[in-house]
C-alpha cells in the first residue's frame, strides 16, 4: 500500500509539473514594452520568445543544437522545423510532453489495477514505460514528417506555378532577374512569399537570385528548387535559352506531380479493398441471418 502512494504521489506532481510547464505566460504592457527596448545581442534569442518556453524544451533544443550539430539526422530534423515554421523550443516540449504522456500510461494503468484489486507484476509495467518512451519519440518525429512532407509536396506544386510565371515574364521582354521578382510576388502562398523574401535578401545582399533560390532549396530539401536554380544559372551566366529550359522544367514538375496523385489515390484505392471487404460480409451476415436462425428452429 505504502509503494502505491508513493507512486500516485509521484505521477500527480509530474502531471502538475508538465501542466504548468506547458502554460504559457501572459505579459503584461509593461513586460512587453521593456522587452521591445531591450537591446538584442547579437547571436542571442529573441526576448519575447523566452517567457512562452519551458525551461526543460529550451534546454533540451540548445543540448541538441549544441552537440548534435552536425548530425545529419539533426540536420534533417531542423529542415523540417523550418520548412513547417515550428519552432525548436515548441517541437521539444511537444516531444517530452508526448513522451512523458506515454511513459506514465502504464504506470497509471498499472496504479489503477493495484487499487481495484488486479495482480499486475510490477516488471510488466516497467516493460511498458521502456517501450513506451521512444514510441512516444516516434510519434512525435512521425507527426513532425509528415507535415513537412505535405509541406514539400505543396512546395513543389507552388515551384511549377513560379515556373510558368517566370515563362510569361520572359515572353513580354523581361529580364531573368526582374522575371524571378515579379513572378515571386503574384501569390499570397507562403512558399511563393518564402521564395521571394529569399530573392529580395539576395537582391539587397548584391547576391544572384539563383544561388539564393539554391541556398533556399538546400535549406528546405527540395531538390526541385535546386535543379531550377542551376537551370536559371545557366542562364544568367552563359547566357543559354532560358525559355525553352523552363518550359520544359515547368512540364516535368506537373507530369511529377501528376504520377504523384495518381500513385496515391491507387494507393487509397488498395488501402479502402479490406474495409470494402468487411463491409460486404458484414452486409452478407445482417441479409442471411435471418435465414439461418429459421434453418437452425426447424431442428
Amino acid at each position: 500500500m505504502t509503494v502505491v502512494v508513493v507512486l500516485a504521489t509521484c505521477i500527480g506532481l509530474g502531471v502538475l509539473g508538465v501542466v504548468f510547464g506547458l502554460r504559457r505566460p501572459r505579459l503584461s504592457l509593461d513586460g512587453v514594452l521593456d522587452v521591445w527596448e531591450r537591446p538584442v545581442v547579437p547571436g542571442s534569442q529573441p526576448g519575447p520568445e523566452a517567457p512562452g518556453a519551458a525551461v526543460g524544451s529550451t534546454a533540451v533544443a540548445l543540448v541538441l543544437r549544441s552537440r548534435w550539430s552536425g548530425h545529419r539526422l539533426l540536420g534533417t530534423v531542423m529542415a523540417d522545423l523550418d520548412l513547417t515554421d515550428t519552432e525548436p523550443e515548441a517541437f521539444a516540449t511537444r516531444l517530452l510532453a508526448t513522451t512523458g504522456s506515454c511513459a506514465l500510461a502504464p504506470l497509471v494503468l498499472w496504479l489503477l489495477a493495484a487499487m481495484a484489486g488486479v495482480p499486475v507484476p510490477a516488471a510488466a509495467a516497467i516493460v511498458l514505460v521502456v517501450i513506451a518512451v521512444p514510441a512516444g519519440v516516434a510519434l512525435t518525429v512521425a507527426s513532425l514528417v509528415r507535415r513537412a512532407t505535405e509541406r514539400r509536396r505543396h512546395f513543389r506544386v507552388v515551384t511549377g506555378s513560379f515556373v510558368d510565371l517566370v515563362v510569361l515574364s520572359l515572353a513580354g521582354g523581361v529580364g531573368i532577374d526582374g522575371a524571378l521578382h515579379s513572378a515571386s510576388q503574384v501569390s499570397p502562398d507562403w512558399a511563393a512569399q518564402r521564395m521571394g523574401r529569399a530573392l529580395s535578401t539576395a537582391r539587397d545582399g548584391g547576391t544572384t537570385p539563383w544561388a539564393a533560390l539554391e541556398a533556399l532549396g538546400r535549406e528546405l530539401r527540395v531538390p526541385e528548387l535546386v535543379e531550377l536554380a542551376t537551370t536559371v544559372q545557366l542562364a544568367g551566366t552563359e547566357g543559354a535559352r532560358i525559355r525553352q529550359s523552363l518550359t520544359a522544367r515547368a512540364a516535368s514538375l506537373r507530369r511529377h506531380e501528376q504520377a504523384e496523385a495518381e500513385s496515391a489515390a491507387n494507393a487509397m484505392t488498395e488501402r479502402l479493398f479490406v474495409p470494402g471487404a468487411l463491409l460486404l460480409l458484414g452486409f452478407l451476415l445482417f441479409i442471411g441471418y435471418p435465414a439461418f436462425q429459421r434453418i437452425l428452429g426447424g431442428f
